[in-house]
């Protein structure tokens, strides 16, 4: 069997070319940009794009079965200053370049990304390819309609999302099957109409022997709530805030750890009432996981949001909503799962936690012993059984 896949970016999509290369079923890889494919003339390039390189090598991937193009990333990195424009031009040349190759490529199937592959699909079957759709994300109806809640949010370009949702759309037309990260996401696209027996479902791993369960559960002087992730109102930053603002809790503290998003006016608001980290190294994020009474997430979006599982890891039980797709591991007894876009229930669950400390630990120790399951091995398992399952059915 030969796969080709084809992901303009990086994401977690080595892990896939790890698992398919493991059975000898990888093929090719198409991708704007791969260090793999670079020599030592990378130093010369400017520091900006030194830094593109950093982000996107494949480790343990064999560069010849890698084919990227880096003209497409670099004119549009540096000469495309619209956003919009930019997704609209590069992702599209992009997938026309990926067409065009595999015009005379011998393949079995195809696995690429949402918005750089309707012209991919279009040609695969064409061939009579077998098509697969690796969802990041949840149906794009789906987000359409949780962006609704979020009616503060930023920087949301409706040119942008129509664009890219005509995209998503005509692509579903040439797509076989779906590869989805939970159950969450998998409900989306059977809800959405795609037939349930052609979806499938692939959590996520994490490093086992990095994030590692603490040995004492943290007897803090003021209980720990920890949140990990980008400052957005999409991953539910303003539910957050708004609820220790309104709960006054004494001896309780919040910790932030991420990126700063669309969030910043509204951590103005609230300064004072938490502790900011923008970045840290993933040995230090190991610390403040397991230095945490309780890991606190609540999502409007998210199809897997892999923080959770470090957290549950590393001894600390989670709050999640039912749009946090991995709320599939907390379900199974390393945490709480709340509805979404509900402040009462998470203020309810806040106090629940706080006075019930016996309770947090016995949960943690659970949590830990869960997310161990959760493995990169086991991903790449999971994805060598989908494939060959989608392989005999054709």
């Amino acid at each position: 069997m030969k796969v080709v896949v084809a992901q303009p970016n990086k994401q977690y999509c080595n892990d896939l070319l790890l698992a398919l290369q493991q059975k000898g079923y990888l093929e090719q890889f198409y991708t704007l940009l791969a260090t793999n494919k670079i020599g030592g003339w990378s130093k010369k390039l400017p520091a900006q794009f030194r830094n593109e390189l950093k982000k996107r090598t494949y480790p343990g991937i064999a560069a010849d079965r890698i084919t990227h193009f880096p003209s497409i990333l670099l004119y549009h990195k540096f000469f495309t200053k619209d956003m919009v424009h930019r997704i609209q031009t590069s992702y599209k040349q992009y997938d026309l370049a990926v067409a065009k190759k595999l015009e005379s490529k011998d393949y079995d199937i195809i696995i690429a990304y949402e918005n750089s592959n309707l012209h991919t699909f279009q040609q695969a079957k064409k061939q009579g390819k077998i098509t697969v759709l690796d969802l990041a994300q949840v149906h794009h109806e789906k987000i359409a309609q949780i962006n609704k809640w979020v009616t503060l949010e930023k920087g949301v370009d409706e040119a942008k999302m129509r664009y890219m949702n005509e995209q998503k759309g005509a692509a579903l037309k040439y797509t076989d099957y779906v590869l989805t990260l939970s159950s969450f996401a998998r409900d989306s696209m059977i809800e959405y109409g795609f037939p349930a027996e052609h979806v499938f479902t692939a959590n996520l791993g994490i490093n086992p022997d990095l994030f590692q369960a603490k040995k004492d559960w943290p007897q803090n002087e003021r209980f720990r709530f920890l949140f990990v992730g980008t400052m957005t109102y999409r991953k539910g930053i303003n539910l957050l805030l708004q609820a220790f603002d309104e709960l006054k809790l004494p001896n309780v503290e919040l910790i932030l750890i991420g990126p700063m998003a669309d969030a910043e006016d509204l951590m103005k608001q609230y300064e004072g009432l938490y502790t900011y980290i923008p970045f840290t190294h993933q040995e230090e994020l190991v610390r403040h996981y397991q230095a945490a009474d309780v890991f606190v997430f609540p999502s409007y979006l998210d199809s897997w949001a892999q923080t959770v599982v470090e957290a549950m890891a590393c001894g600390t039980p989670a709050i999640v909503t039912e749009h946090t797709g991995a709320k599939d591991v907390v379900a199974r007894g390393g945490g709480f799962v709340i509805p979404p876009n509900n402040l009462e229930a998470l203020k309810a669950l806040i106090i629940e936690v706080v006075n019930d400390k016996e309770r947090v630990k016995m949960m943690g120790r659970r949590a830990a012993l869960i997310a161990q399951e959760y493995t990169w091995n086991r991903y790449h398992a999971r994805i060598q059984e989908i494939v060959e399952e989608i392989g005999s059915r054709s």
